[in-house]
């Protein structure tokens, strides 16, 4: 059973008020809808938060013995018919750690084909636990890391290739769209940067990261029928990704003597191997999405940690914001993976043809 004692309850209170006030940007009687899954303390700590400064909270519980393969339609029924300014959605893994991997198509459709759609700021938050919100990444000067985040976009604009090598032999070169941008979860104010009504960031908060998607019509081999699904703009990635922390989807973190390698071509990625069977399971999952609808796993995003309360724990949602780090995604239909390296360096080039270090072994410069 959870718990918490009461000094530590409210300093979780005081910290999740931050976080709506300088992130989320709320104002009071705004209406706030808080969604609990496995998560009923921080849950309650959140409904105080929001009391706090005044808004108009409401709590949902999505309470399914079971993995989601949808979310219910009252909850994304609420979302799109009566949408809150502003929400959160707390989903704790703890006690069923394979639950993240297959809660997560619905957590895409969540995100993508209903928060984005609606005038919302929504924290999302797959995989938080007590401990995150003690003693990690939650405990943050929210108003610092979200200045600091706005100085990391400015240097962040215009680049056309980032060139990415770590400790552990990672080593490729990625080419960033145009049409592709940098944002932050440091500030979730609607729209979002590409003009969509809806923003969403992690909570914990604490990285840069650049990522788009689209919405195409693609064949379900498992159902055979037609179906319109998100799927990744390709970041044109050359090289190899040597992953000797942590991968999303597996919970724990890597051996670093069998860590997760992937090669990259052209943003395609064309070959991988781990020796371990647990991070290499979210790697097969990989393979089934590609069966089931027939489209290339590609570089879905990278992304660069900021927060210096966030601890290398093998949780993703908390490993990916501790700063010195970056992070690149797989993407496909209904997947995602997020893959840590450690004490990065960081080479920018610029559309002018400039050339800029951005960070040097995990220190950002």
């Amino acid at each position: 059973m959870q718990t918490l004692n009461t000094e530590d309850f409210q300093k979780v209170v005081g910290k999740l008020a931050e976080f709506m006030q300088y992130c989320q940007r709320l104002k009071p009687a705004d209406p706030y809808l808080i969604v609990n899954r496995n998560s009923p303390i921080l849950t309650e700590a959140a409904i105080k938060a929001a009391e706090n400064c005044r808004l108009d909270v409401r709590k949902l519980e999505l309470s399914a013995d079971k993995p989601y393969k949808h979310f219910p339609e009252e909850f994304l029924g609420l979302l799109r018919k009566r949408t809150p300014r502003g929400g959160m959605g707390l989903f704790d893994y703890s006690d069923h750690p394979d639950w993240s991997l297959k809660e997560l198509g619905a957590r895409i459709e969540l995100l993508f084909e209903v928060v984005e759609e609606v005038p919302i700021s929504w924290a999302h938050s797959p995989g938080i636990t007590l401990d995150m919100a003690v003693n990690g990444p939650l405990q943050f000067n929210y108003n610092a890391l979200a200045e600091e985040a706005e100085t990391m976009l400015q240097k962040l604009q215009d680049i056309w290739e980032l060139h990415i090598t770590a400790p552990s032999g990672a080593d490729v070169r990625i080419g960033i769209p145009e049409i592709v941008k940098f944002e932050t979860d440091c500030l979730i104010i609607p729209p979002n940067i590409y003009g969509k009504p809806g923003k969403f960031g992690n909570l914990p908060i604490g990285e840069v990261w650049a990522e788009k998607g689209t919405f195409i019509e693609v064949h379900d081999n498992e159902t055979e029928k037609k179906a319109t699904q998100h799927y990744p703009v390709k970041l044109t990635a050359n090289g190899t990704w040597i992953c000797d922390v942590c991968i999303g989807g597996y919970d724990g973190r890597i051996n670093p003597e069998k860590p997760v390698t992937v090669e990259f071509k052209d943003g395609v990625t064309t070959d991988f191997k781990c020796d371990d069977p647990g991070p290499r399971s979210v790697l097969e999952e990989m393979l089934t999405t590609e069966r089931r609808y027939g489209l290339q796993t590609v570089l879905e995003e990278v992304g660069i940690g900021l927060n210096e309360k966030a601890r290398l724990t093998g949780n993703m949602l908390e490993d990916e914001k501790l700063r010195g780090t970056c992070h690149l995604a797989l993407g496909n239909i209904r997947y995602h993976a997020d893959m840590l390296v450690d004490k990065p360096t960081i080479k920018a080039t610029y559309v002018s043809g400039a050339t800029k270090e951005i960070m040097k072994n995990g220190v950002l410069v």
